[in-house]
């Protein structure tokens, strides 16, 4: 019994130092993952971002002043700003309408009031008007911005670094970097519901529509100035066609 109770005994505390051992590697494996952890929120980002920089002096803000709508610092609740005045897009829209250009696409009130270019937009029935006509016809195309358009097109390119960046690439690679600015060939005063085949695809040869019921623009067209002079009339002429055929035998025959 006593030789039995002894090795009892030893098992049993031997059972117990494994168990500490097992806890005591857990714990450690526990607190190196946390070091790590730390250790990774600490410096891994400033190995890709680097250290954090020094903040600046604060800049004042000019913005809304919430404080001064709710004392009614004006007499009204309306919106008040540090600047003493606030550009919206109804402001921007005033803006556009004070240059004579039109914003989203709508008529400005002055056309509306005379007339002008808004043929089809106001709808009416009865005692009762809405801009329907808009949604299906609205374009942005009016007197003022056709003017633009043509002095677009007629300056070319006016940038002075681009004029000389320009020089360059001709003297060193044979042609030259930028161009003028493209101008869009709309021009808003097209009468029908939908564009003709002419019109979409730009070929009229029995001039059923050029002139008719389609009429280009005149602003010119600055990105094809560069090609012209340069292709015969018909493009590719039946003579050219025969001498390159001809240039391709190895017999004549």
């Amino acid at each position: 019994k006593n030789t039995c109770s002894l090795k009892h005994c030893w098992y049993r505390s031997m059972e117990l130092q494994m168990q500490e051992r097992r806890q005591g590697a857990h714990a450690r494996g526990v607190l190196t993952m946390v070091l790590i952890a730390t250790a990774s929120v600490l410096y891994l980002p400033q190995t890709f971002v680097g250290s954090k920089t020094p903040a600046g002096p604060n800049v004042a803000r000019q913005g809304y002043r919430f404080d001064w709508m709710l004392e009614r610092k004006d007499g009204t609740f309306d919106l008040q700003t540090q600047d003493g005045y606030w550009l919206g897009e109804k402001g921007f829209e005033r803006t556009q309408a004070a240059q004579g250009l039109r914003y989203r696409m709508r008529p400005t009130p002055q056309e509306y009031k005379e007339g002008i270019g808004v043929d089809n937009l106001m709808w009416q029935i009865g005692p009762f008007k809405w801009k329907a006509g808009e949604a299906f016809g609205g374009t942005s195309n009016n007197k003022a911005l056709r003017e633009l358009k043509r002095k677009i097109a007629s300056a070319g390119l006016t940038d002075p670094a681009q004029i000389a960046e320009n020089e360059y690439w001709v003297q060193r690679y044979g042609h030259e970097r930028w161009g003028p600015q493209y101008v869009d060939q709309t021009s808003g005063e097209a009468k029908t519901f939908l564009r003709g085949l002419a019109a979409w695809s730009g070929l009229d040869p029995k001039k059923e529509e050029r002139g008719v019921t389609w009429f280009e623009p005149d602003y010119g067209k600055p990105w094809l100035q560069k090609y012209i002079g340069t292709k015969e009339k018909g493009f590719v002429s039946p003579d050219q066609v025969k001498k390159e055929y001809d240039t391709g035998k190895l017999l004549d025959k």
